[in-house]
């Protein structure tokens, strides 16, 4: 009985291990259990500047776990009995900020300000949201190969203005290396991609961004035109404009927009067909080259590329005259939520020798329902969602003045 006894337990071990009860450890020569290893996860925290001494924090499916990351933002953690997929999050201890990423494979995933937007278009919801009651059958049904892809393709789109992240690969695992207190110009190509991203990004537009991600359903084009009566308009002013070498002349660009498309910015892309003939960004302002001659701007449809118009400029070799006023804006589009607040700013030169008590620019609204705005630039957008109008003028040159289009979400 006690050589059948022993045998029954013996076959039993052999049989749970081979249904995967009991212990997940392993058995090795002479009948010793290793410990189970468990789900790792690990990769870098950063914003540009590596997040250090933050709290990192992960759900999954079955499991979760908590570690803290180093000076450079790194992170390890092991989840005993962890079954992905994962809801990561860390709080940023310099402004509380918090940034999430998914992890549907075990090993490398960071957590930056690209893995967060890139989880929000991939769940379509606020990642706060998420992490604090996560839906394991959701995430896995949304978060696949074919879909990080496509999602990630969205988020750079939308991103274009800011910086060009097509260079990276992938968002969650690309390894990265942030730069550190000790340390700033140590971060690698990533590290600068974050670094130039926080440059040019307020908070606002951070949240706007996020908004945007969460809430579209197509993101900075129209990717297929929803409404077969939609025709795409596009006019370019001035559409003759004269200037001296090196000077500086705004080009304006005003389209229409398909129904239920949002776009965080104006989907234009500028650009001068001469090679030396001067430069162009994003906003439209032209800046001419130090040999005079006749130029071509062009400025074309992202959303609808057969659509463009080109401008004539003739630079002159006469030297400028001591002051041409002009004005500028910090964005010809700009994409908000209704009802919520904007902060716009212009940017203007002054004469010699005259000064001002406040800058010379008034704000107006085109359109009579398009909220309200203040002589400060303090624009509170309408309930209605639609796209709108604001002018910056001149109240000094007032024939110089800006339009900007408000996308109200």
């Amino acid at each position: 009985m006690k050589f059948v006894l022993g045998l029954s337990l013996s076959l039993s071990a052999v049989l749970l291990a081979a249904c995967g009860g009991g212990t997940s450890g392993s058995v090795v020569n002479g009948g010793v259990v290793t410990p189970p290893t468990g789900l790792v996860l690990s990769g870098t925290a950063a914003t540009g500047m590596a997040i250090s001494g933050a709290a990192v924090n992960a759900k999954c499916r079955t499991g979760s776990g908590t570690t803290t990351t180093a000076s450079d933002g790194s992170y390890s953690m092991q989840i005993m009995s962890g079954v992905l997929p994962c809801v990561l999050q860390v709080s940023n201890p310099a402004d509380g900020r918090r940034l999430h990423a998914i992890a549907i494979n075990a090993g490398t995933i960071n957590l930056t300000p690209l893995t967060d937007m890139l989880s929000t278009r991939l769940l379509r919801a606020d990642m706060a949201g998420v992490f604090a009651n996560p839906d394991a059958a959701v995430i896995e049904k949304a978060v696949t190969a074919s879909n990080i892809k496509q999602a990630q393709n969205e988020v750079s789109l939308a991103l274009a203005a800011y910086a060009d992240t097509s260079k990276l690969a992938d968002f969650y695992t690309t390894p990265l290396k942030a730069a550190t207190a000790a340390s700033p110009g140590s971060g690698d190509a990533q590290d600068k991609l974050l670094d130039s991203l926080k440059s040019k990004m307020t908070a606002l537009q951070n949240t706007q961004v996020l908004d945007l991600l969460a809430r579209a359903s197509t993101v900075g084009q129209a990717l297929d035109n929803p409404d077969v009566n939609f025709k795409p308009t596009l006019e370019l002013t001035p559409m003759n404009a004269t200037t001296f070498v090196n000077g500086v002349l705004s080009f304006d660009a005003a389209i229409n927009y398909p129904a239920n498309v949002r776009y965080l910015r104006q989907p234009v892309k500028w650009s001068v067909q001469e090679t030396g003939g001067g430069s162009i960004n994003m906003n439209g302002e032209y800046t001419a080259p130090d040999k005079p001659g006749v130029y071509h701007v062009t400025v074309q449809r992202e959303d609808f590329p057969a659509l463009s118009a080109t401008a004539t400029v003739n630079v002159s070799s006469t030297p400028a005259p001591v002051f041409t006023p002009y004005l500028t804006v910090e964005a010809k589009s700009v994409s908000i939520k209704a009802g919520s607040q904007y902060f716009f700013r212009a940017n203007i030169n002054y004469p010699p020798d005259i000064f001002y008590i406040r800058q010379p620019v008034s704000w107006y609204l085109v359109e009579a329902n398009a909220g309200t705005i203040n002589i400060m630039g303090s624009y509170f957008a309408p309930d209605k969602p639609g796209t709108y109008h604001v002018k910056a003028q001149r109240d000094d040159y007032p024939d110089v003045f800006a339009i900007v289009t408000v996308i109200v979400n």
